[in-house]
């Protein structure tokens, strides 16, 4: 719970507790309990923001107020007994339906974000109701700020609403207990000034998963953000669960993209998610061009000269997964590529055959994907470069690789998380990230990946190959 929401919390119980004692009720101070908790709703309200989970704590305020300092008769003790209730099932509800409270990034940099519609003139749209005219995306760019920022971070979710309500159809929940996803807070400022201190940065390109959106690893680009990388995500328009544009258009995620298999078969099923593939992969080169771009005569000067072009890694996850890994097949400017779950299959055989020839680590949940995916990747890892790396987190689900366990503690008998602690799973996928990125992009020790793969009881290790450490 949030700060105020727990102040209100441990205010309410303790004037229910001594409601219940006449000799502290009919003490003058006790009126404070009550006088303070409805202080505590209105601080609440204004700086932290209505949700509905809190609305038992509201009405519990506002019945202590009334109580009296009297002797408590029956019919009082029925509505003290009522009041208690009322506190545990108020607090119930804050604690199962959290606003999800994100780590803070560890680098020395504040991070500043900024966000762009971007139209690829070249590509016709294939997806959506109404098919045709350019592809349009929507872009978030997270980058090292400044000390000095201004303002305050901005939402997590900037869209109205539309992805939490997307989300919760996607995992089968009412849409009424996820709305408070709307409050939880980034630790980015809003088009901040990029840090003078050591430029030009290396770029990371983060592409989602199917269902996923551009921030559904904001703890990773806040985290990559804040070491001194600018980091570049898209909503991959009919493939996110939801992308809205600045005019208030919404495209929602197009289920045909990935049609059933056993519906139309297995040549055409193949043939759909080659295409979508393709079309994240393509995406992801579309945004290293903008950013080419922006880095060359950015309109706003705020990257102009900024961005290390000569140091671009791309990591992705689950089909985004598999996306990363055709860009940089494609795509010579991604000289380093991190793949968590990947979903290989819907790459061209050429990836799988032929492999990469730049740094990879490939890191999986514990029994994540299909059999084929499972013999796909044991042909391609062979086929990357010297320097490659494939990994286990064991005790964990698909989704720990996202934010989407920070929901709920019951994320785990949702099926959303594995049984490792969401702090760990955290704390593993950040070390893995930095370390495999530092060392490829910053030019650190690179047998610093090994031994952060090889420090972490949790992490099974599959296959180390260093060139740089032999």
């Amino acid at each position: 719970m949030r700060l105020f929401e727990t102040a209100l919390v441990i205010v309410n119980l303790a004037a229910v507790i001594t409601s219940f004692i006449p000799a502290i009720k009919r003490q003058r101070w006790w009126v404070a309990l009550p006088i303070l908790g409805a202080c505590l709703v209105v601080a609440h309200l204004a700086g932290e923001g209505y949700r509905w989970q809190m609305l038992p704590h509201y009405v519990l305020t506002a019945a202590l107020l009334g109580l009296t300092p009297a002797e408590a008769s029956s019919e009082e003790r029925a509505l003290q007994y009522g009041a208690l209730g009322v506190w545990v099932l108020g607090t119930a509800l804050a604690l199962v339906l959290p606003v999800p409270q994100l780590p803070e990034p560890s680098g020395p940099y504040n991070v500043g974000t900024t966000v762009y519609h971007w139209t690829d003139q070249d590509r016709a749209e294939i997806y959506g109701e109404n098919p045709g005219g350019p592809r349009e995306i929507m872009v978030q760019i997270w980058y090292p700020a400044g000390a000095s920022v201004d303002g305050q971070p901005v939402p997590w979710l900037l869209d109205s609403g539309e992805t939490a309500r997307a989300m919760a159809q996607w995992v089968g929940l009412p849409p009424l207990l996820i709305p408070q996803i709307n409050l939880t807070q980034s630790h980015a400022y809003p088009d901040a000034r990029v840090s003078p201190r050591d430029p030009p940065y290396p770029v990371i390109l983060y592409v989602h998963g199917w269902g996923g959106f551009r921030s559904i690893n904001l703890d990773q680009l806040e985290l990559l953000a804040s070491h001194g990388y600018i980091v570049a995500s898209a909503d991959h328009t009919y493939g996110a669960l939801a992308t809205v544009f600045p005019d208030g258009r919404v495209a929602p995620n197009d289920p045909n993209a990935i049609p059933e298999r056993d519906q139309v078969g297995e040549d055409a099923y193949q043939a759909a998610i080659d295409v979508l593939a393709g079309t994240y992969a393509a995406d992801a080169r579309f945004v290293l061009d903008q950013l080419t771009a922006l880095n060359e005569d950015d309109p706003e000067r705020r990257f102009t000269g900024l961005l290390d072009l000569e140091r671009v890694g791309f990591f992705g996850h689950s089909t985004g997964g598999g996306a990363v890994m055709q860009a940089c097949h494609d795509d010579p400017r991604c000289i380093a590529v991190l793949g968590q779950d990947t979903w290989i299959e819907p790459t061209t055989d050429s990836v799988v055959d032929l492999g990469l020839d730049i740094p990879a680590l490939l890191i999986f949940s514990d029994g994540w994907g299909s059999d084929n995916n499972k013999a796909l990747i044991r042909e391609f890892v062979p086929n990357l470069s010297e320097d490659r790396y494939e990994v286990v987190i064991a005790e964990t689900q698909h989704y720990d690789f996202t934010i989407v366990p920070l929901l709920s503690p019951l994320a785990s008998l949702l099926g959303l998380k594995g049984p490792l602690p969401s702090q760990q799973v955290i704390e593993v996928n950040h070390e893995v990230l930095l370390s495999f990125f530092d060392s490829y992009l910053k030019g650190e020790d690179a047998a610093q990946v090994a031994a952060t793969l090889e420090g972490r009881e949790v992490l099974i290790v599959r296959e180390i190959r260093q060139l740089t450490a032999d």
